[in-house]
């Protein structure tokens, strides 16, 4: 082991070992000295009420919560913590859409980040009249709100999420990615700048261009190194409506085939698509179909034929083409040579046209209803190019042979050149990868222990089989874990805690630096 990476291992056994008693069971006296005008609060009838998150997998009340006024107050929470001879930890929470705890802090203090909307106006600022558009969004600001901001100038964000209720700092916490990653990269691609809020209290603006190694180290960085208070997001022009096409196949090679010509260069099919999105669909009945697709009766009755016709699952590859009521002959066009070149299977090709914005909001009504009644112990992987069709075979026609649910479960390539090695996260070591997400949702504590087993089936298949995956909105119980997701990234990762997070107070329900459980 080279010397480096031997401190480096020391520097994060340091701050395991020497600020995991950080958290006591009472807050440090002189909170209440504090000259901010936000409010904290350790009543335990709201403190309740922030012990869970959207997968409601686990419970841990805070010690207090703070409403924070302004950013500035924020800070000196921070500071003080920092400051104080007996530091506690500090963890900010946007509408709490995480799972496995990870925004939760055993007895420390929760920044609830909505409270700036409640207490700020202005926090979304579009800025429409230079030679590059873009929008000043607080952290605590919704995607939705963002998106119905910019549409009044005509422009949107170049990358959404698919489900538009999650918060601006919370995805850009992660990556943020959807359908049209492959074309942009993920979220944390098209942010401008940052005001980052570092574990020292310290209050910074950061780009590429100024304090560029926080601004690379926050994007992705899971709310390590500092709380994002304000990001600078890139827009682009909007258009007005959208042809959606669902193509199904039976499949993986051919559907894995034909979504990485759409998503690559110099051929027939290129820069024609906005939006892709495969899934991967098992036990496919006439409930499962009815209310969530737009088919009709007797589309439903022929794609229930063909599932079960077919020994293993079907897919579906989502096709979208963004356009204006002027360009619509050229997207009939393209829809013509889409349908020529793609190899779906035959009779099972089916188009829709809606406003832009039907589209962007589709899935708020299905995870608002999933979230407040079910459990989400959701997985999602990132699976080389190289391994795909091995996963296929291993994972869903192997793990889950005869699975008995139904949608979410999905897959579609995504272009490594759109992401920038110096952010955070971390992807596989290949050009082209797939996201496959796992998101099952499960209503009774045996079905999400039954559930969280196959997780771990195919946790154990990527490793096993040298698949060189990475998880995507990661979870792990120990630092091992941990080191290994990071892989070449760990010893900057650790590096950058130790420069802005010293005394490892920010977000500790990610269990990275601190031993702190979760029950």
């Amino acid at each position: 082991m080279d010397l480096s990476r031997q401190n480096s291992i020391i520097l994060s056994i340091t701050i395991l070992t020497t600020f995991a008693s950080f958290v006591k069971s009472s807050l440090p006296q002189g909170l209440q000295t504090l000259n901010i005008s936000s409010e904290i609060t350790t009543d335990p009838n709201i403190t309740a009420s922030f012990a869970t998150d959207f997968g409601n997998l686990f419970n841990c009340t805070p010690g207090a919560v703070f409403f924070p006024s302004s950013p500035k107050d924020i800070a000196t929470l921070i500071r003080f913590s920092y400051t104080s001879t007996t530091p506690f930890h500090i963890s900010q929470r946007g509408l709490g859409h995480s799972a496995y705890g990870q925004t939760l802090v055993p007895d420390g203090i929760l920044i609830d980040m909505s409270s700036l909307d409640r207490t700020n106006y202005n926090r979304i600022n579009v800025t429409s009249n230079g030679p590059i558009p873009y929008a000043d969004v607080g952290a605590e600001q919704i995607w939705i709100d963002v998106l119905n901001a910019t549409l009044k100038h005509d422009l949107m964000p170049r990358l959404l999420t698919d489900y538009l209720s999650l918060t601006v700092g919370g995805t850009l916490s992660n990556a943020g990615l959807s359908g049209r990653a492959f074309m942009h990269g993920p979220q944390i691609s098209n942010v401008y700048e940052l005001d980052v809020i570092t574990g020292t209290g310290e209050i910074v603006t950061c780009s590429k261009e100024s304090n560029p190694d926080l601004f690379y180290a926050v994007l992705g960085g899971l709310g390590q190194f500092g709380v994002i208070t304000r990001a600078r997001i890139a827009l682009e022009p909007a258009q007005k409506r959208v042809r959606w096409l669902e193509l199904f196949y039976t499949d993986i090679k051919v559907l894995t085939s034909d979504e990485e010509k759409l998503i690559s260069t110099g051929n027939s099919l290129s820069g024609i698509v906005d939006y892709l999105e495969g899934e991967v669909l098992f036990n496919v009945t006439q409930g499962l179909l009815t209310g969530s697709f737009n088919f009709s009766n007797s589309d439903v009755e022929k794609i229930v034929k063909l599932a079960s016709e077919n020994s293993g699952p079907i897919y579906l590859l989502n096709v979208v083409l963004f356009y204006n009521d002027t360009t619509a002959t050229s997207v009939d066009q393209k829809v013509e040579l889409l349908l020529k070149e793609l190899h779906y299977t035959s009779g099972f090709a089916f188009s829709y046209d809606l406003p832009l914005f039907n589209f962007l909001n589709r899935l708020s009504f299905r995870v608002a209803a999933t979230s407040s009644v079910a459990q989400c112990p959701w997985l999602v992987m990132l699976v080389p190019k190289s391994k795909v069709l091995e996963f296929g075979s291993k994972v869903y026609r192997g793990i889950l042979n005869g699975f008995k649910g139904g949608r979410f479960f999905l897959l579609y390539p995504l272009n490594r050149a759109m992401w920038d090695d110096e952010m955070s996260a971390v992807t596989p070591n290949e050009e082209v990868f797939y996201r496959a997400d796992f998101l099952w949702t499960s209503e009774a504590a045996n079905e999400t222990k039954s559930i969280a087993k196959k997780n771990k089936q195919i946790q154990n298949i990527c490793e096993k089989y040298n698949f060189g995956c990475k998880e995507y909105l990661p979870h792990f119980t120990n630092q091992i874990a941990w080191q290994k997701q990071f892989g070449e990234k760990w010893e900057k990762f650790v590096s950058r805690k130790m420069k802005y997070d010293p005394k490892a107070l920010l977000s500790p329900g990610q269990r990275i630096f601190t031993t702190l459980g979760i029950n």
